[in-house]
């Protein structure tokens, strides 16, 4: 896969989806930081095939849809997952493994998403996480189904309308029907490159679940 397959997939909007304005579209892949994850995505799925698989599953939902558009959440990239093949063998992780197991996602926060002036509302920050978290959770289990048990987020930085951030989510712990995994959401500087150079604004720690009736999930 070439890096201008990989700008098409993780740009172009899924079915259904508002037009993204050609103002956001052409900023965020001038971003070092976004640049440097497609280059590593496209690496990344050269060895692990199990990755190019995935299918997100947006429309209808909340952020999808009702949250979605001009001044609200006006630009999201489709997820870039990197989970190493290994880990759709479905095998317990007992502590943080060398294999990698999470996922990237850019988006630009309007300023309709406000709880105080000018501030995002710290509930939207949370069902982003809570959402995200869980995606890159559910895909550890050979159901890829589940349900939040227990969210705890902290937050550390106002995260400022009219912004572009990175949500990384990482799997931290799978134990049966039970997965942990860590999010964090970051304020993106269009300079940098590396993440953890970035201002954290806030992150949180995810129990999911795989219910005994996980078949009635639809």
């Amino acid at each position: 896969m070439t890096i201008d397959q990989v700008n098409q997939i993780s740009t172009t909007p899924i079915e259904n989806e508002p037009t993204i304005s050609n103002k956001l579209d052409k900023q965020i892949i001038k971003f070092h930081i976004y640049q440097h994850f497609i280059q590593k995505y496209s690496d990344f799925t050269s060895t692990n095939h199990e990755t190019l698989n995935i299918q997100e599953r947006l429309y209808p939902n909340l952020t999808g849809c009702t949250l979605s558009g001009p001044n609200k959440i006006e630009y999201r990239s489709n997820s870039l997952y990197f989970i190493n093949d290994y880990h759709f063998q479905f095998n317990d992780i007992i502590e943080p493994s060398d294999k990698e197991n999470y996922s990237i996602t850019f988006l630009y926060l309007g300023e309709q998403l406000s709880g105080h002036h000018g501030i995002v509302h710290g509930g939207l920050l949370a069902t982003l996480l809570d959402e995200l978290t869980c995606r890159v959770g559910f895909l550890n289990f050979k159901s890829k189904r589940g349900v939040t048990a227990n969210l705890n987020i902290n937050y550390k930085k106002p995260t400022k309308c009219e912004s572009w951030v990175a949500i990384k989510c990482t799997v931290m712990k799978k134990i049966g029907r039970k997965c942990w995994v860590k999010g964090e959401i970051y304020l993106i500087d269009q300079n940098k490159q590396d993440l953890e150079e970035c201002d954290l604004l806030c992150d949180c720690e995810v129990l999911i679940i795989e219910p005994k009736w996980v078949d009635e999930l639809k």
